[in-house]
């Protein structure tokens, strides 16, 4: 499928790893009708580049390196300095808290970083024509996102099951998944804060709560359900 007879779509891509951009270099060449206009690596350069460069959809890692803006503070702020701007997030990040968070904010489609490329290419179309873009695990995962069975909600229960803890993950707030899975990637508190722009009590503040509704009492506890609450996000 074409986005038009002679238009092409013209894409850009917000990433902080080299070798996710020059993926989408290598493979954009090789679709007629879709046209690459940028890769950047940094959101300072993102809105610099903005500035003078007509981009269709904009496809936009949702978690950078440290020190930059990003998360649901870039896609606010691009939404308010260029409010038609179609953006596709492209994430490691697949939590069904995060997608239903960044599509209340105005993003037009999210696709998993586990997609191939041909997928992605077909979600950059969807969103070019305007449509809202999910793959169908996502789109069950957010439609069903606080529905909790009634043996999740007895806390008679052992919540160290990978199951249970995945139901448990979904109860927690977008900015507690952002704080436990850069806790989990290894950044600080203190770094969480600088990221998000926060203070370090309410990152501390989030991510005790986090605790809590897992179930979990320390950080120890924490990373031995690393694994479990990986697979929840």
């Amino acid at each position: 499928m074409v986005y038009a007879h002679n238009k092409q779509v013209r894409v850009a891509v917000l990433d902080d790893h080299p070798m996710v951009r020059t993926v989408f270099e290598l493979c954009l060449k090789h679709e007629p009708d879709i046209h690459l206009v940028g890769t950047w690596a940094s959101s300072n350069e993102l809105f610099n580049q903005l500035r003078s460069t007509v981009v269709d959809v904009l496809v936009l890692d949702f978690l950078l390196g440290e020190r930059e803006l990003d998360g649901l503070a870039l896609v606010k702020q691009l939404r308010n300095h260029h409010p038609q701007q179609k953006i596709l997030i492209s994430s490691s990040m697949e939590s069904p808290a995060i997608v239903k968070m960044v599509l209340s904010a105005g993003v037009k489609g999210f696709i998993g970083k586990s997609h191939n490329m041909q997928e992605i290419t077909h979600a950059i179309r969807q969103v070019a024509q305007g449509r809202l873009f999910l793959s169908k695990e996502v789109a069950y995962e957010v439609e069903n996102l606080y529905v909790m069975s009634e043996e999740s909600l007895d806390d008679s229960l052992d919540f160290s099951s990978k199951g249970n803890m995945y139901e448990k993950v979904k109860t927690l707030s977008p900015r507690e998944v952002e704080v436990v899975r850069c806790f989990l990637d290894g950044l600080s508190v203190s770094q969480i804060a600088v990221k998000f722009k926060r203070s370090r009590k309410t990152v501390s503040g989030q991510k005790q709560s986090a605790l809590k509704k897992l179930g979990l009492r320390s950080d120890s506890e924490l990373f031995k359900y690393s694994h479990d609450l990986m697979s929840g996000y």
